[in-house]
């Protein structure tokens, strides 16, 4: 069993990647949101991005649950939510 992190995911802003790692923690998967700080933090949407990030021997498995939590959230962005 590895305990090397890897980058799974990068977020474009830090509500993204909570999102992501909430997915990952309800299936089981123990996830870290990793974020550059900025002095502008809190004052804008533009970032460097926030990665998400998982054990190695994890990987396959988050890529399946982010894929699915994407697939899901755009079909409720498509819907409006009503699906």
């Amino acid at each position: 069993m590895s305990d090397d992190l890897i980058n799974i995911y990068e977020a474009s802003h830090l509500a993204e990647a909570e999102m992501i790692h909430q997915a990952l923690e309800s299936a089981g998967i123990k996830a870290y949101v990793e974020q550059t700080a900025s002095p502008l933090d809190g004052l804008t949407a533009a970032g460097e991005g926030t990665d998400v990030m998982v054990r190695s021997d994890d990987a396959d498995r988050a890529r399946e649950v982010i894929e699915q939590y994407l697939a899901e959230k755009a079909d409720d962005d498509t819907t409006g939510g009503d699906a």
